[in-house]
């Protein structure tokens, strides 16, 4: 397999030994395994495990008590986090080199289920559940991926929310912070004979950190409110029925407009008058049914159902109606001044199209539906032991776009409509069918536990554009196989190793593009003890042809158009540790890091359209994949009392293919970021913490996407009180 311009990489890591943030050993949703919410479970599953997984349990997420996912996900090793908004709002994830372009090369699901807005018709379409109301976040790489497609070039994550209680549950959690951080969540549940329920119910927000020249407002809200009820009847046959019913909406005064990097040197915070208008509402609703029965002892059945829709409306600066694009303007100054003093608000418009400010309100709406099926056996063929799981999933989603464009005037700090009606920028209608299907069994021989499985998909799409009438069907079909394998050589130490093959589909409709596939491999190593666990896994990725996705924000194409890379390489080292040393018989010390190491290439020169790209050379190294990323934690506890610590860094971020020296393209800053919390119980019932994040009030530039420079969030305290009844 030649390489240009990579080394190949022998370390990596297996993300299994963060000791505090793996599930107890019950299983990370305290739930028996007929519930089959998680996909990793317990930690003596993640030990062993062919493949590379990561829980982030309950106590962890306790711990800094985030309600940002990037902030979360820094945990994992080998995960790619790109900020937008500061509060996680709009996350970027990619996983051991898919693309972190609003998370739409990884499986992302709840409770087992898919849960983007349409995960095959639009997978770039944003969407993440609120992570206050989480209970355990999994992620896996990897082999052990493949049950959970589409997407398996990089790996899936499951949010796993929180159980229906076996006891009485009365639960009040109350936060309060600067730049008017605010948070109030309440659970309530209680069990009634062979059933129980539990309503959750939160809403948090800010007024926003940055400052919009002439006043406005910058901030956000959410709410959530979400229920469940688990029946689960005597009987000499084990069996679960969980119906789960939520709705979630948001309503924040964002926008894509960043800054010029000279201003962000000035004053990171602030915000130009072109982008007063900038408005995003959203609304989420969901219905999932699981049922999950023990047929035998050896014989598992579990089914589920789900409906999803998600609408969404953003009301943003997309440009200007005729003249450069923005990224443009705020990239070259110089060369477009005027337009970058009509985006300042500090001159007016003239008439002129080349003067008008295109704002856009991009208003989608998305549904997803399916029934997905597993079975799970557990049987012995001589000295071989195995655990044989097959699924088949029949799902349905789409996307329907109607993009809708005014012109504005600058007129004395202020957008002034010009009155004039426009056509739809964009009106189109995506929908795809799809069934899937895999099957995997796992062999166990002594100290051997080998995974063998294959995922089969077969989707069929179409695309509608109502401005032209075109109709356009496309249809995909795909098997990916795999292999994984572990071996403990020594009661402290194993070994693991794997193979297989990659897939994200292209859109429905699409043309003359093919779907990315990619031949994936990892390697490495494990020790661990009850107060010392070391991992490290090497990692490689082979794209046989990279796919890229047009946004809004990216000039020149269409969103939703799609363009092949060609062939690509990727290859990593990610290294995880966790140590607890018991100081004295009260206060116990614990420390913990993962590091990640990553280097990419493009195999083959081209020019594309897609402006992410544009022209690469042989040997370019890809956009946002840093080189360097990790986290190193410290905690102290004596009794009541629990203090802790957190420094995450990232090196500076390509933005644009290349390979020479970074000052001289467009990249993110390297930043490392110091998070503290300080908490105590008061009793078993009440919890009183003190959080401050980012407490150097480092300043970076994250990205310059979507449009120019924007910021990490500032330092901010929080004071939190957490009671149960």
């Amino acid at each position: 397999m030649a390489t240009h311009r990579i080394r190949y990489v022998l370390l990596a890591t297996a993300a299994m030994g963060v000791g505090n943030a793996l599930a107890a050993e019950e299983g990370a949703a305290g739930t028996p395994e007929i519930e089959e919410v998680v996909v990793i479970g317990s930690r003596a599953q993640a030990d062993t495990v062919a493949g590379s997984g990561t829980v982030v349990d309950q106590e962890a997420l306790e711990r800094f008590d985030y309600v940002d996912l990037n902030q979360v996900l820094s945990a994992v090793p080998g995960v790619y986090l790109r900020e937008e908004d500061g509060f996680g709002l709009r996350p970027n994830i990619g996983i051991r080199g898919a693309a972190p372009e609003r998370s739409q090369k990884i499986a992302m699901m709840e409770d087992g289920i898919l849960i983007a807005p349409a995960p095959y018709s639009a997978p770039a379409a944003y969407y993440v559940p609120n992570v206050s109301r989480i209970h355990a976040v999994e992620v896996l790489k990897g082999p052990a991926a493949i049950p959970h497609g589409p997407h398996t070039v990089g790996g899936a994550v499951n949010f796993v929310t929180r159980p229906v209680p076996d006891l009485p549950l009365a639960e009040v959690d109350l936060s309060a912070g600067n730049h008017g951080f605010h948070k109030v969540q309440a659970a309530y549940g209680r069990p009634v004979g062979a059933s129980g329920w539990l309503v959750e119910a939160m809403r948090y927000g800010s007024s926003g950190f940055k400052d919009l020249d002439g006043g406005g407002d910058t901030g956000f809200a959410r709410h959530a409110l979400d229920a469940k009820w688990r029946w689960e009847p005597d009987g000499a046959r084990e069996q679960r029925l969980t119906v789960k019913l939520g709705h979630a909406d948001e309503d924040a005064d964002e926008t894509y407009l960043g800054l010029t990097d000279a201003d962000f040197d000035r004053d990171p915070v602030r915000r130009y008058r072109a982008s007063q208008l900038g408005h995003f509402e959203s609304r989420h609703t969901l219905a999932h049914v699981n049922y999950g029965v023990a047929v035998t002892r050896n014989l598992r059945f579990n089914a589920k159902a789900y409906r999803h829709r998600f609408e969404r409306a953003w009301n943003k600066v997309d440009g200007f109606i005729a003249g450069p694009a923005v990224s443009a303007v705020l990239r070259r100054p110089a060369e477009h001044q005027r337009q970058l003093q009509l985006l300042r608000g500090a001159i007016d418009s003239t008439a002129a199209d080349a003067d008008l400010i295109d704002v856009t309100n991009n208003d989608r709406e998305f549904d997803a539906r399916g029934v997905q099926l597993t079975t799970a056996a557990a049987l012995r063929t001589g000295a071989f032991d195995h655990e044989v799981t097959a699924g088949l999933r029949f799902h349905r989603d789409e996307a329907d776009r109607d993009h809708r464009q005014r012109g504005y005037l600058m007129s004395g700090g202020a957008l002034v409509w010009d009155g004039v009606a426009r056509g739809a920028k964009a009106s189109n209608l995506a929908d795809t069918d799809a069934y899937a299907a895999f099957v995997a069994d796992q062999i166990v021989r002594g100290d051997w536990r080998v995974t063998v499985g294959v995922r089969y998909e077969n989707i069929a799409g179409m695309f509608v554009d109502r401005r032209t009438g075109v109709r356009r069907k496309s249809t995909q079909k795909v098997v990916s196989p795999g292999v994984g394998a572990h071996w403990t050589v020594a009661p402290r130490w194993s070994l693991l190793a794997g193979v297989y093959r990659g897939f994200s589909p292209a859109g429905p409709g699409s043309r003359d593009v093919d779907p990315e596939e990619s031949l994936n491999l990892e390697y490495g190593l494990r020790f661990a003890t009850p107060s010392l666990r070391l991992a490290a896994v090497g990692f490689f990725s082979d794209y046989e042809n990279l796919l890229g996705r047009c946004r809004v924000s990216d000039a020149g194409c269409a969103a939703g158009e799609e363009f092949n890379g060609g062939r690509v390489e990727v290859a990593g080292a990610e290294l995880v540790g966790w140590a607890a040393f018991p100081l004295t018989s009260a206060l116990t010390l614990e420390l913990d890091f993962n590091y990640t190491y990553t280097e990419s290439a493009f195999q083959t020169a081209f020019l594309s359209q897609f402006t992410q790209w544009g022209l690469v050379r042989r040997g370019d190294e890809l956009p946002y994949l840093p080189e360097h990323i990790g986290r190193a934690g410290a905690r102290l506890t004596h009794g009541p009392w629990d203090v802790s610590a957190a420094v995450r860094g990232q090196a500076q971020m390509r933005e644009e293919p290349g390979y020479d020296a970074l000052e001289r393209n467009l990249h993110a800053d390297g930043f490392l970021v110091l998070d503290l919390a300080l908490g105590r119980r008061l009793g078993a019932e009440t919890l009183v913490q003190f959080v401050l994040s980012n407490a150097t009030d480092e300043a970076a530039i994250v990205s310059h996407r979507p449009f120019g420079a924007r910021p990490n969030r500032p330092r901010t305290l929080i004071a939190r009180v957490k009671h149960a009844f």
